[in-house]
């Protein structure tokens, strides 16, 4: 029997148990973190939320999204490259960019390379913080709530693998909505809990991430979570990315043959080209375990 908790979608209180999860990823502690399905409108959450404590115990300081270095941080920045060509519309200059969750500043440094300097970021990590700054960006440190923004100030809101990660998402993008301008636009890079990814690898699969992910979407989901929040959605591309595919054979080895999984390890980059066909095919189903998302700001939904 789950304990009755308010969905920060819906509002529903029936909810039934999805699965079980561990840290699985970045390996913090052995706790279990239960996942739970709303039954009114389909919403995926962890029950009850971690607390503080535990939160802050699960980005430890060798977070890669916080350090990126090496192969992984070349390939971050080289995707981020491209993001920024891809999405020029949006992201070009006058445009006036935020970036919520903008870690150590990637995306941010490819937009302001292509002539675009009106860029901003807000970010909780100290550390990420202190390396975006030194890459000479403006960024606010806390959470965007934090930051003082006035309404209307920005024309892009950029949320990269964020959403997540926050504890009600529902607030959080009504906040977004309330700082962008009225022709404004959000883009959303998110995991997709109704994607191939999922069903074949299950409680491996990257995109669930507990504890650190306190909300997963489906594409449905995010529909009606953005449509509350005064958005209408304009465009839902799914990726081609091995990464998820790579890392759910490597988390599932983690488990049942550790040695193996530290060979996996050594060939990651290899692992990732090798599934590429896979994530082309979960991509071409429109189910792929990555998607990005464009949403237009609707000016008269919330007061």
């Amino acid at each position: 029997m789950i304990e009755a908790f308010a969905c920060p979608l819906c509002g529903g209180t029936s909810f039934n148990a999805e699965i079980t999860l561990k840290d699985r990823i970045m390996r913090t502690s052995d706790a279990l973190f239960l996942l739970a399905r709303c039954l009114d409108c389909g919403l995926l959450r962890l029950h009850p939320q971690p607390d503080g404590v535990a939160l802050a115990g699960a980005y430890p300081d060798e977070y890669a999204p916080h350090v990126r270095k090496g192969i992984s941080g070349w390939a971050k920045s080289a995707l981020e490259r491209r993001s920024a060509r891809l999405l020029a519309e949006h992201l070009a200059e006058p445009r006036r960019v935020l970036d919520v969750g903008c870690a150590t500043g990637d995306l941010l440094l490819a937009i302001r390379s292509r002539g675009n300097p009106d860029v901003t970021g807000v970010e909780t990590s100290a550390a990420a913080v202190a390396v975006a700054r030194e890459r000479g960006l403006n960024i606010v440190e806390g959470e965007i709530f934090d930051a003082g923004f006035p309404a209307g100030a920005f024309d892009t809101v950029l949320i990269s693998h964020t959403l997540e990660h926050v504890p009600d998402p529902l607030v959080f993008m009504r906040e977004v909505q309330r700082v962008l301008s009225p022709d404004g636009a959000v883009i959303l890079w998110l995991p997709n809990a109704g994607s191939v990814e999922r069903r074949v690898f299950g409680r491996f699969w990257i995109g669930y991430d507990a504890p650190r992910h306190l909300t997963t979407f489906t594409v449905g989901t995010l529909g009606s979570l953005l449509r509350s929040a005064g958005f209408q959605i304009e465009e839902v591309r799914h990726e081609v990315i091995g990464l998820e595919w790579a890392w759910g054979l490597r988390l599932l080895l983690r488990e049942w043959l550790p040695t193996l999984e530290g060979i996996m390890r050594r060939l990651h980059p290899v692992l990732i080209l090798l599934f590429t066909p896979a994530a082309m095919l979960s991509a071409r189903l429109r189910r792929s375990g990555r998607i990005r998302v464009v949403a237009a700001r609707r000016e008269s939904t919330l007061v």
